[in-house]
């Protein structure tokens, strides 16, 4: 495959003439360059794509992207992308829904024993031989003019990759493992994913395993508050409020103003009225009876027999995983091998597909 010039699209009718070419296209490659690091939800600054003749690099700086959205939403072809998840949100958050068919060169590679997460570069240069130029990896993608250094950092992430997945394609055939890629991928399509998480919230909060349970739930309320006074503000949680903070607020006694109102950061500062908000709702919190929810308790300890049962389980986990050469998780989870001990015959990824067939029915047989 030549290289095809990367096409700067800033204008409206490039934008649109593009979108003509890509409706058609047989395949289509894509990747994303954005900003997190002060905002709450990632700022978009570019969209790279390329099809077997062209290749462009789409400025959502310059020109509203939805006519790209809807093209890409409409194909009925596969549009492949690596490590697609951060990809996949900043689609879902500019067009609220994801292209029907996603390929993900990183699960390919997964299900080749390359390893769960192995990166872009990694994967280039190994199926290649090219080390591709990093030197922009921590750049400014907001600036512009973006330079020509950016430009072809940018592009390199979906040229190469369109070289890449015909090989990871055609090896995953000749391995029998194609609809095992296939039907993993097609998860990437559900978008629930991206929509606002309201429990277990607490869990993301560094220092939570030495609280008590009763602590854990006031630090749930708190940690429910900052995350959405984040969305609604756009800056990062720990901008809000740092975990220090929420930590302290869920050790205390009684709501202390002290803690919040003073500056862990000088990038935002609680006004009056959030620091009343907050008070109210870790006073409701500290209000509500305690169940008995495992949600509250960290390293619940399993019976004897369970115990015994699990270690089984992962003994027949890796011995598969050395067989198939691909990583023991990607067969089957601590958490998968729990829930099939709970409810063998309840829906799950162990229950079907081709993980029920190779991984579950296995294990099964190993069940009381």
């Amino acid at each position: 495959m030549s290289r095809a010039p990367a096409l700067m699209v800033r204008t409206t009718d490039a934008l649109h003439h593009a979108c003509g070419v890509l409706a058609t296209a047989p395949t289509a490659m894509l990747d994303t360059e954005f900003m997190r690091e002060s905002t709450y939800f990632p700022q978009l600054c570019l969209v790279q794509i390329a099809t077997p003749n062209a290749l462009w690099l789409f400025d959502p700086l310059a020109v509203e992207l939805s006519p790209l959205w809807a093209t890409l939403n409409a194909r009925t072809a596969p549009l492949v992308l690596h490590a697609a998840e951060q990809d996949l949100e900043l689609m879902y958050q500019a067009a609220h829904t994801v292209p029907p068919i996603l390929r993900d060169s990183q699960i390919a590679a997964a299900f080749l024993g390359m390893g769960d997460q192995i990166g872009y570069g990694n994967l280039v240069q190994h199926l290649l031989g090219i080390t591709l130029d990093k030197s922009q990896s921590r750049t400014n993608w907001a600036h512009r003019p973006l330079s020509e250094a950016q430009q072809r950092y940018a592009a390199d992430d979906v040229h190469y990759l369109a070289l890449i997945y015909p090989a990871l394609r055609q090896r995953l055939a000749e391995c029998g493992r194609l609809a095992w890629f296939e039907e993993d991928c097609a998860a990437l399509s559900n978008t629930q994913r991206f929509e606002p998480q309201t429990s277990g919230l607490w869990r993301r909060v560094r220092g939570q395993q030495l609280l008590r349970p009763t602590q854990r739930r006031v630090l749930q309320a708190i940690a429910l508050w900052r995350e959405q006074w984040a969305r609604q503000l756009d800056l990062p949680r720990r901008w809000v409020l740092s975990d220090e903070q929420a930590l302290e607020l869920a050790n205390s006694r009684g709501f202390r103003a002290d803690i919040v109102s003073r500056s862990q950061n000088a990038r935002h500062t609680l006004s009056p009225e959030q620091i009343q908000d907050l008070r109210a709702t870790v006073d409701r919190a500290r209000q509500l009876p305690l169940d008995d929810s495992p949600e509250w308790h960290s390293n619940s300890r399993l019976d004897p027999d369970t115990t015994a049962l699990l270690a089984l389980m992962q003994t027949k986990v890796a011995a598969l995983s050395r067989a198939l050469g691909i990583s023991a998780s990607l067969l089957a989870t601590m958490d998968d091998l729990q829930k099939l001990i709970a409810a063998p015959t309840a829906p799950g990824k162990l229950n079907q597909g081709w993980r029920g067939e190779v991984v579950g029915a296995p294990l099964k047989a190993l069940l009381p």
